[in-house]
């Protein structure tokens, strides 16, 4: 017997994509799922409607639309990771300037959003053998964990461990060492270290497990961003975009010493990859959430080979 995993990571609000996460359960013939943060998108777009149609600037330019274009609009809008927002011109001129009711308004979006996406699992994975783990990432807002925890599917899998099958765990944490972008969920790499301690104190036999972290471990293949200077702005050296480690210590201190299996990471778009550290096998799938491109991880393990098989996948 064997179990077989998909994973990917870093959707950033794409509908698109997490349609296509959801129907990866049934095209790899999977027997789990695993979402590995960074789920929700960063922005709203308005729709501006009057007497004379719709405009949405950002999506159809400086044309109005008729009413019977708004599914599509609307549509438009959330597969590229952003939230629409339906509104008048008056409205939006209020609402200017308010941080609190665009706050609100955003995170009401998230929280929409989120609740429709495990609706759409549920409908999909309904007869199926295919379970579906969820986890925030460090750009997520920690409420939405109560999102999570409301599903009919028990997809909520961070702090806790989960029994994957043939005597294997997971572990998962989704948060990340300290950002340029001061996320929602970050810790300094003293207390991440802690935390990551405290989660694989709660495993039966860390060396027989998946270890899920939404950062990778520092000074890999697997972490590698644009270097920013004080302005966030890329650092260009020689004509190209000079590249710098932003991954984790703690992470890295972490696989080193326990040696999981696999360990599954995201948070880094552009370090599509896989690596070893020891005799761990470390997999960041990368992120084209932009594009419309879902890249996954497939594993296969079992009880007796541990980590059989394993391979990055797009589509």
């Amino acid at each position: 017997m064997s179990i077989k995993v998909y994973y990917a990571s870093d959707i950033h609000g794409s509908d698109r994509l997490w349609r296509k996460f959801i129907n990866a359960g049934a095209f790899y013939e999977v027997d789990v799922l695993v979402m590995g943060g960074d789920i929700t998108g960063k922005a709203v777009v308005p729709i501006m409607r009057d007497a004379n149609g719709l405009r949405a600037p950002e999506v159809i330019g400086e044309r109005v639309a008729p009413e019977a274009e708004l599914d599509a609009i609307e549509t438009q809008i959330r597969n590229r990771g952003f939230y629409p927002y339906v509104t008048t011109e008056e409205e939006l001129a209020q609402a200017h300037g308010d941080q609190a009711a665009v706050t609100a308004l955003f995170n009401r979006a998230m929280a929409d959003s989120v609740r429709r996406w495990l609706k759409l699992a549920e409908e999909r994975l309904r007869g199926s053998h295919t379970r579906l783990y969820v986890m925030l990432g460090n750009d997520d807002e920690p409420e939405l964990q109560e999102v999570l925890g409301a599903s009919a599917l028990n997809v909520s899998c961070e702090d806790v461990p989960v029994e994957l099958g043939e005597g294997i765990q997971m572990l998962s944490c989704g948060y990340a060492n300290p950002t340029p972008w001061n996320s929602p969920r970050e810790l300094p790499e003293p207390e991440l270290a802690a935390h990551l301690e405290q989660l694989v104190a709660a495993l039966d036999d860390p060396s027989r497990s998946v270890f899920n972290l939404h950062v990778p471990p520092k000074g890999t293949a697997l972490d590698q961003a644009p270097e920013l200077d004080e302005s966030l702005k890329p650092v260009v050296r020689g004509g190209s975009v000079a590249m710098a480690p932003a991954g984790s210590a703690a992470v890295r201190s972490l696989i080193e010493r326990y040696q999981p299996l696999v360990a599954l990471h995201g948070h880094i778009h552009e370090s599509r990859g896989m690596t070893k550290v020891g005799r761990s096998v470390c997999i960041n799938p990368g992120s084209e959430y932009a594009e419309g491109v879902l890249h996954g991880a497939l594993l296969v393990l079992d009880r007796k080979r541990g980590l059989r098989n394993h391979q990055l996948v797009s589509g």
